[in-house]
């Protein structure tokens, strides 16, 4: 099939329906609030409240992934965010970190999503090659 011929209209991003994604979170009030409560059975639990598991599970609800959401250690540094991330530990991690070059190399950050610096971390994608001329394959000489 010649993609380039296609009427079928590309959908612009992975389908992640249905896709279990760990992510990681840090302990950071009032975005991540963590608590210990004791569940129906008894058990002692921790819960996390705020705005970030709030974002979770709205974009959850959106995209339609399930959320494996794993409390970042509390002796956890940003740079070891970053590198949990680069391992594959969590497909995505939400934190106030700074972006900065040496951890741009290594993922990607979404915009800030609060007036501080809470981003979206995510693996590095591939970067797409355009050829500068491309833009003229549609033109044949054979017109």
């Amino acid at each position: 099939m010649d993609v380039g011929n296609s009427l079928i209209p590309p959908t612009g991003r992975a389908i992640l329906k249905d896709v279990p994604i760990r992510v990681g979170v840090i302990e950071s009030i009032p975005f991540t609030i963590v608590t210990n409560v004791i569940d129906e059975s008894g058990q002692n639990t921790t819960k996390l409240t705020g705005y970030v598991p709030d974002l979770i599970e709205l974009l959850a609800d959106k995209i339609g992934f399930i959320p494996k959401i794993q409390l970042a250690p509390s002796n956890q540094t940003y740079s070891g965010l970053i590198q949990v991330v680069v391992n594959d530990d969590y497909g995505i991690a939400i934190g106030d970190v700074t972006v900065i070059a040496t951890r741009r190399e290594l993922v990607d950050f979404s915009n800030a999503i609060f007036d501080n610096s809470l981003r979206i971390i995510m693996g590095k994608t591939s970067d797409v090659t355009i050829e500068l001329l491309s833009f003229l394959k549609a033109f044949s000489r054979n017109l």
